[in-house]
């Protein structure tokens, strides 16, 4: 047991150098191109620490490593969030103003007037007299999308014009912040790319040695299980490591079955609002890829291609690691989201975890008229209406024998083999009703139920 100090910070970004660990190559890609002038994105999903590696760069600890003196005293480095901007120009120019009051004391321009972008090139001016340089760093650069493309020329000019260095840290490549928004400037073809991902093994080691050492706890016998759950996102492994540590002050930490359920339950329930976030920001077809991996399945043909081109950025973005969902706890929720049965009415298509099947016409029907009522009760009679419609009115000529073969026909289609679970339930005298639940929730319900796919 430990009674030293909780070293893990969650839900805000790190400004302590103590606190913070890897990133050697991105911050040695970054602090490069701010010595040649060369404006530089820091591509990375939420959560993997971009905020954190921009307040870094701020440090004179961490500029110490990375810059020689020389260059670190010509220098000036401002942090603005872009959030805080995002109302249009003026409030950018606003909140550039505060970031430079709070880092430059020696200069001579007043900021207590009008700002606006006369102000920034006077700032500007009055630095390069002091031979210095502006090196802006600016957080959730994307959400200044909307800005119309004359400030975006004007924002290109200054930096040309001041050899300004700027870091923007963003979840949107810029390729496609200029496409997709329409600001069609020059001013986004003047990034470099850094990417920022999930930490390596020897970043994740590195973590889990120093704050094992800060808390005097040693994660070794749950090291397997950290990984399974965090696969090294910094926010979702710090999540997980503090879990483990809020055990070992407790009890000596064995990494036994019990502790770590007791951990991937908690993990779960504080880390699924931001996979909720993150499901409902990734587009359709990544969304797809990604379904099909959590079900441990691969699809067919042009589906195929489509998937295999979407991996690599899935897994430069930290989604899939080692050809699986990076989280064994992400793959849940993603299984929770996917209905097991899938019609799609305009192509005809019936899924069962992802897989086509074919289905003959009155399994298709029956199929369809029951995803219609999911939830429902409903009676033989309605059900010969819907499959057999060529009887019309007559639905006597559809005896019980065919509404009973044919639902044993569909049955056998979309129920899992051994399963208690049912997805077409007998109610006795009453009819039938048909429940349409998620991949988790099928392989939940039955310990003795063929395993849920692994998560990779």
């Amino acid at each position: 047991m430990s009674d030293r100090r909780n070293p893990f910070v969650l839900g805000k970004p790190i400004k302590d150098p103590a606190d913070f660990y890897g990133r050697h190559h991105e911050l040695r890609e970054l602090f490069e191109s701010v010595r040649n002038m060369q404006p530089v994105a820091l591509v990375g999903e939420h959560r993997c620490g971009n905020t954190s590696i921009l307040y870094m760069m701020q440090h004179p600890e961490l500029r110490a490593r990375y810059l020689a003196p020389e260059d670190d005293a010509q220098l000036l480095f401002a942090f603005a969030n872009a959030q805080l901007a995002a109302d249009g120009p003026d409030a950018f120019y606003r909140r550039i103003a505060r970031a430079l009051k709070r880092a430059d004391g020696d200069a001579s321009v007043d900021f207590e007037g009008e700002i606006d972008q006369f102000w920034i090139e006077d700032y500007l001016e009055d630095l390069a007299d002091r031979e210095r340089r502006m090196v802006l760093l600016m957080d959730e650069f994307e959400v200044l999308s909307e800005f119309a493309t004359s400030f975006w020329e004007w924002f290109r000019g200054l930096i040309t014009e001041y050899d300004m260095s700027i870091v923007v840290a963003t979840r949107v490549e810029l390729g496609e912040f200029r496409d997709e928004w329409g600001t069609g400037s020059p001013f986004f073809n003047m990034f470099r790319t850094v990417y920022v991902s999930s930490f390596s093994t020897e970043e994740v080691d590195g973590f889990l040695s120093g704050t094992g050492q800060a808390a005097g706890v040693d994660f070794g016998p749950v090291r397997a299980a950290i990984d399974a759950l965090a696969g090294g996102f910094p926010y979702y492994l710090q999540v997980a490591a503090n879990l483990f540590f809020e055990i070992a002050q407790q009890e000596p930490l064995t990494g036994s079955p019990e502790q770590v359920a007791r951990v991937g339950h908690d993990f779960r329930g504080r880390v699924e609002p931001h996979f909720e976030d993150i499901w409902l920001k990734l587009p359709r077809d990544e969304r797809s890829a990604l379904a099909w991996l959590a079900v441990g399945s691969r699809p067919d043909g042009a589906e195929a291609t489509a998937m295999q081109q979407l991996l690599p950025r899935l897994t430069r973005r930290g989604y899939v690691k080692d050809g699986g969902i990076f989280s064994s706890a992400f793959a849940e929720y993603i299984r929770k989201q996917m209905q097991r049965v899938e019609l799609v009415i305009e192509t005809g298509e019936v899924r069962i975890e992802k897989r086509l099947i074919d289905l003959p016409p009155k399994e298709f029907a029956l199929l369809r008229f029951f995803l219609e009522k999911t939830g429902e009760v409903v009676s033989k009679d309605e059900i010969a209406a819907a499959v057999w419609p060529e009887y019309g009115m007559d639905t006597m000529g559809v005896t019980d024998a065919m509404i009973q073969k044919t639902i044993s026909r569909l049955r056998k289609e979309v129920d899992v083999p051994d399963s208690a679970y049912q997805h077409i339930e007998s109610i006795r005298g009453q009819g039938y009703r048909f429940q349409n639940a998620s991949v988790a929730e099928v392989y939940r319900h039955d310990a003795s139920a063929t395993p849920a796919p692994p998560a990779g």
